[in-house]
């Protein structure tokens, strides 16, 4: 029998359960029957197998970003948000990090020797899920996305052994491993990852902010000047409704829908020069906060990400060039007052990075339209519902026909952009790795049950 310390597991009645089961995304329900609270791969090791002792099932979560599917009392939660070490390698531009980690704790470290990990739009991010996931933010044009820059994976499988993920691992489970980690949400429970560095030139930020009035005029300056920027500048144009009170916006945009239009480049000021001339044609912004120079922290505040949990519900799909000249259409699904759209958004990240072999290392497509609304009961959820199925309606003529599961936000299951050859490889990697279906399925993996699985055996 397997002994879990008393430190490392907490009941229903305890402060640090509660804090375990208050995600970021607040749209579920978590109700574990305990927590494990793990600090080191043996901790992930023991509460494996506890859980298998216990006939309970493991659910995995360290910031909680992605939640959507519910944990109830046939669940061990294993919090892995203790496994935040951090450590770089200068000299070979990589850094491995524990899978608790957040990209501002990553960025922090590697900006100090010029050096910057492929973070998202959002500081509390963990850099773990959003890699599994694919993961895209403002490097993505100029560098690919963030599973491409992975090299490694250490993880338990469901039988509570260790196990490391890398191309030339002599078992083709673990070789298998590393390309289900590579965009497919990752199999079994991942206890450190190894990523690949960047070193920018010379990182600048900024963003602007319009009233709704000003949507049309700015998406059609945006949309011209994606024609003509280089691969060095990423955008994100969307709107969004502002908090009452909330001190970042001026009083005349605080508690309605604003437009908010966001952009930095690892290479120089020159990277906005198309996109800042473009928008001389439309109405000056209520707010500039100036494209500047910017370091890691700089950079993670221009997207405006709201600081406190939020029960999230949306969609991400990825669209074709079409989409650019539907920018407004799109948009506006979020501009009335009323909408059930807390945000709509388009990011523009089309590029020629070279890839690594995996299940999503590269970009479907060159626009990514995501939309979200706070479902915080179920009349709220019915009019999200709806709304998302109408922008899917204005969006269709550009829809690629591929979802971005990272931005399913509050949803169990999504393909995330997977056809079903690779649904099909995947969950027979999960299969391998673990073949009595001890833990709970990732939001992309938990699409795969009606997907006929590839068989995998190990060579070992």
């Amino acid at each position: 029998m397997t002994d879990m310390r008393d430190d490392l597991l907490s009941s229903p009645d305890s402060a640090a359960y509660r804090a375990a089961t208050t995600p970021r995304n607040a749209t579920v329900v978590q109700r574990p029957a305990m927590v494990a609270q793990a600090r080191s791969a043996d901790d992930v090791v023991d509460a494996v197998r506890w859980a298998a002792q216990h006939d309970l099932r493991v659910a995995v979560q360290a910031s909680g970003h992605g939640a959507g599917a519910q944990i109830g009392a046939d669940h061990l939660l294993v919090d892995t948000s203790g496994l935040n070490s951090v450590d770089v390698d200068v000299a070979g531009r990589v850094a491995r990090v524990g899978t608790g980690a957040t990209w501002s704790a990553v960025n922090a470290v590697a900006e100090r020797d010029g050096l910057l990990g492929l973070a998202g739009s959002s500081p509390t991010v963990g850099v773990a899920g959003f890699t599994f996931g694919g993961g895209v933010g403002y490097l993505t044009r100029p560098h690919g996305m963030a599973s491409s820059a992975l090299l490694a994976v250490d993880y338990v499988d469901g039988n509570g052994q260790t196990r490391r993920a890398t191309e030339d691992a002599d078992d083709v489970v673990d070789r298998e491993a590393l390309w289900a980690y590579r965009g497919g949400g990752g199999v079994g429970v991942a206890t450190a990852l190894t990523v690949e560095l960047v070193e920018p030139r010379e990182l600048w930020a900024g963003y602007q902010l319009w009233s709704i009035d000003a949507l049309e005029s700015v998406a059609e300056a945006w949309a011209d000047a994606m024609t003509q920027i280089g691969e060095a500048l990423s955008t994100t144009l969307s709107v969004l409704h502002t908090p009452p009170g909330a001190p970042v916006f001026p009083p005349a945009l605080q508690g309605v829908p604003v437009v908010h239009l966001s952009f930095a480049s690892p290479e120089g000021a020159e990277a906005a020069r198309p996109l800042l001339e473009a928008l001389q044609g439309a109405p000056q912004p209520a707010v500039d906060s100036s494209w500047a120079p910017a370091d890691a922290a700089r950079l993670a505040q221009i997207h405006l990400d709201p600081p406190n949990a939020v029960a999230a519900l949306g969609m991400g799909r990825w669209l074709g060039q079409d989409g650019f000249g539907a920018a407004s259409a799109m948009l506006s699904a979020a501009a009335a007052p009323d909408s059930p759209l807390a945000m709509v958004e388009l990011r523009n990240l089309d590029n020629a990075a070279s890839t690594r072999d995996g299940a999503l290392t590269a970009v479907p497509g060159p626009l990514l339209l995501h939309a979200v609304g706070n479902a915080a009961d179920d009349s709220a959820r019915t009019r999200i519902e709806d709304g998302l199925a109408g922008l899917r309606d204005t969006a269709a003529t550009a829809d690629l026909g591929r979802s971005a599961a990272p931005f399913a936000d509050g949803r169990a299951a999504d393909p995330g952009g997977l056809n079903q050859s690779q649904l099909s490889r995947l969950g027979g990697i999960a299969a391998a790795v673990d073949p009595d279906r001890r833990f709970a399925p990732t939001r992309i993996l938990g699409s795969t049950t009606e997907v006929p699985t590839q068989r995998l055996s190990s060579d070992e």
